[in-house]
């Protein structure tokens, strides 16, 4: 799945992702590929990006202070501030 974050600042990621966990308003959510549309707000918390799996997984975390996520089936793009 193709993820897009951004911020006030910028651009904070853009490329792959196997899962995206969320720091959703009701609680954290985790993305996969083929997610059901939707759009929720974010908290504060961190945004986790996984990629690949066993030895050649890659991780990344972003703190976030809240913002929005839409989530299509194929992409999910962040507004965060």
């Amino acid at each position: 799945m193709r993820v897009f974050i951004y911020s006030l600042q910028g651009t904070v990621y853009e490329g792959e992702a196997e899962v995206l966990s969320l720091p959703t308003t009701e609680g954290e959510i985790s993305v996969l590929e083929n997610h059901i549309p939707l759009v929720t707000t974010l908290g504060v918390g961190e945004i986790k990006i996984r990629r690949g799996s066993g030895f050649d997984e890659d991780k990344k975390n972003f703190g976030i202070n809240g913002g929005f996520a839409q989530i299509n089936p194929k992409n999910t793009i962040v507004l965060a501030s």
